[in-house]
């Protein structure tokens, strides 16, 4: 089966996105054997490393299972726990973003170069154009990386970058409710402006912002069995 190219952002990310979308929507289905790691790798233009990363990803959610010899095959169309994020709690994933990215959003406003800027709007803008649910989740998860870099401190952006298997699975907890991909977009602009502007108290208060929206629609969607579109 032909895999749609890969555009911008995290290839593990963009290929864990593809991969998700073709097993919920059914084209791949409950028990189909996937292509294998060299088929991938060959369809997605990847290395074998970035797709066995995300096949990983997909063993963790309940989607696949590997057999030893035989490959890896579907498991269910749903992933098990979608508000679980994984083994995390909403709440514990909540506690750690706003300890790690307000903090990261204020020294980037304060520390950013030009090239930080540069980069992060480019990221807007492809963010805002996105096309596909995939393409969107992974451009949202570089965003949030790229204001961690600029914060210049590295253990920041590699703390926040860990938790990006985790990040995709809020992204499509949330992204698909009606309205919030709009939303989304007009939040993450908020924080650039504050981040360009050099307002390390206002950059703060909108990354803080954003991650209170993004944990009202969980609450919201607690109980609720449905798939949802960042983050």
């Amino acid at each position: 089966m032909a895999l749609t190219s890969l555009g911008r952002g995290s290839a593990v990310d963009q290929v864990r996105s593809h991969l998700i979308e073709l097993i919920e929507s059914g084209r791949y289905k409950v028990n189909d054997r996937l292509p294998s790691e060299n088929e991938l790798s060959r369809s997605f233009g990847v290395s074998r490393p970035v797709v066995r990363e995300a096949l990983r990803s997909l063993n963790a959610l309940g989607l696949t299972a590997s057999q030893t010899g035989r490959g890896t095959f579907v498991a269910a169309d749903r992933r098990s726990a979608p508000l679980l994020l994984g083994q995390y709690a909403p709440m514990h994933l909540r506690e750690v973003r706003g300890l790690l990215e307000v903090p990261s959003a204020r020294l980037a406003a304060l520390r950013r170069s030009e090239a930080d800027l540069e980069r992060l709007e480019l990221t807007l803008e492809a963010l805002a154009a996105a096309e596909s649910a995939a393409a969107f989740h992974a451009l949202d998860a570089q965003f949030h990386i790229q204001i961690a870099e600029a914060a210049g401190n590295p253990l920041f952006s590699r703390l926040i970058e860990g938790l990006r298997a985790v990040l995709e699975e809020q992204f499509q907890a949330v992204t698909g409710l009606e309205g919030r991909r709009a939303r989304a977009i007009a939040e993450h602009r908020a924080v650039f402006a504050a981040i360009r502007r050099r307002d390390p108290q206002a950059a703060g208060a909108a990354m803080a912002a954003h991650l209170e929206a993004v944990a009202a629609l969980q609450a919201q969607l607690q109980g609720a069995d449905a798939p949802a579109e960042g983050g």
